[in-house]
């Protein structure tokens, strides 16, 4: 149920006199706390439906309170106001669950605005669940009718007779002598047989149908080898035999081609994790590949995204790391592409154009991180190290 109840969290008195003054005028109900552990105090005595909280505050800051927030009360929308707007504290606090992240000083109309945003979200979430819920009892109540011809509830038929006497029920709305299974199943054969409904009962011993499987298998004569050490169905050759001969590097470049490619073979064997940068420029694909080529990590680069969606398709990645300033596709569409068809692939987005804006913005989009150019080597490693631990 939505109360238009908003609670503001903000050490600073007047802040909280000004967003309770400004949304009063709305319509809303607005309490204030002056830090997290009143706020905590109000939200276990009230139910609300915002809460409205400063990221600096003394003791618990206002990500703590995020966090608590998700942890126990799920259910509600959280936004983070700051005086100190930062793209890190942005992204984190959108991959937390924020509903919107906004700088100070602000206007009425921006708060106003953000505020009803968050409140449409938690509806539509409310909803959601109403209509989930609905729909489940609803299966719920179709599958407890015995048949479409019998619309009668199985629990209380069973109350009135016994529970042989539901399952022998059949389309005819009588029950049988003999219980016979849904799709005339036989207990002898263990499986569909066509002679249940023919004559009425199964087979005696053995299952004619199965003796006959055993005579024609036995008439057949096997091959057996032990296939689990086979490079493949091509290559019919001990892995461990050929690898005395040659290399681990030159078996994993092996395919059905029986020949090893020539654009892997002699890779660094030592590489943990397989990485695709996607940029229009050369330089930042190679400097990428210089900083995390240390990181024991074989780097591929991609210039164009057509390209790179294919590679893509032909090679699996643990890391994405990807410009959102692209000719012909913006990287939000790129990185849409690739969470609909690789959401297990994180992807790390990186420009020249940063603002908090696009940075919430990639990461509601499923971005892990948003980092912006120019960055050093070490920002770089510990996005990317994040990333592929995650």
């Amino acid at each position: 149920m939505i109360t238009n109840k908003i609670l503001v969290v903000d050490d600073e008195e007047t802040v909280c006199h000004s967003v309770k003054k400004i949304l009063s005028r709305k319509g809303y109900t607005v309490d204030a706390a002056l830090n997290v552990e009143s706020a905590i105090k109000k939200m276990s005595n009230t139910n609300f439906d915002l809460v409205i909280t400063d990221l600096m505050m003394p003791k618990t800051n206002g990500m703590e309170l995020l966090q608590i927030v998700r942890d126990h009360y799920p259910e509600l929308e959280v936004i983070m106001i700051t005086g100190y707007a930062s793209i890190e504290s942005a992204v984190t606090a959108t991959k937390l669950g924020d509903s919107n992240y906004l700088p100070k000083p602000f206007t009425p109309d921006e708060l106003t605005d953000v505020t009803e945003k968050a409140l449409t979200n938690r509806k539509n979430k409310i909803e959601a669940r109403v209509n989930q819920q609905s729909s489940v009892q609803t299966d719920k109540k179709v599958s407890d009718i015995i048949d479409i011809d019998m619309p009668f509830s199985e629990a209380e038929v069973m109350a009135a007779t016994s529970k042989e006497y539901v399952e022998a029920l059949t389309h005819s709305d009588m029950p049988l002598a003999k219980k016979v299974a849904d799709k005339a199943y036989c207990f002898t054969g263990k499986r569909d047989c066509r002679k249940v409904i023919l004559d009425g009962s199964e087979c005696v011993g053995e299952c004619p149908i199965e003796k006959k499987e055993k005579a024609r298998a036995k008439s057949i004569p096997r091959i057996i080898r032990h296939t689990a050490e086979f490079i493949d169905a091509d290559l019919p050759f001990p892995m461990s035999e050929v690898e005395q001969y040659t290399s681990i590097d030159y078996i994993n470049c092996l395919d059905r081609s029986d020949m090893p490619r020539a654009a892997l073979y002699g890779r660094n064997t030592i590489a943990k994790h397989s990485v695709l940068v996607v940029d229009d420029e050369p330089i930042v694909c190679h400097s990428v590949r210089r900083i995390l080529s240390k990181q024991k990590c074989n780097v591929e680069e991609a210039f164009d995204v057509d390209y790179a969606l294919q590679k893509m398709k032909l090679n699996k990645y643990d890391l994405v790391i990807l410009d959102l300033k692209m000719p012909k596709r913006s990287g939000l569409e790129i990185l849409d592409s690739i969470k609909k068809n690789y959401p297990e692939v994180p992807v790390v987005m990186i420009t020249g154009f940063a603002s908090i804006e696009t940075a919430i913005e990639a990461t509601k989009a499923g971005a892990f991180n948003f980092v912006p150019k120019p960055f050093t080597p070490a920002e770089l490693s510990k996005v990317a190290e994040e990333a592929l631990a995650a």
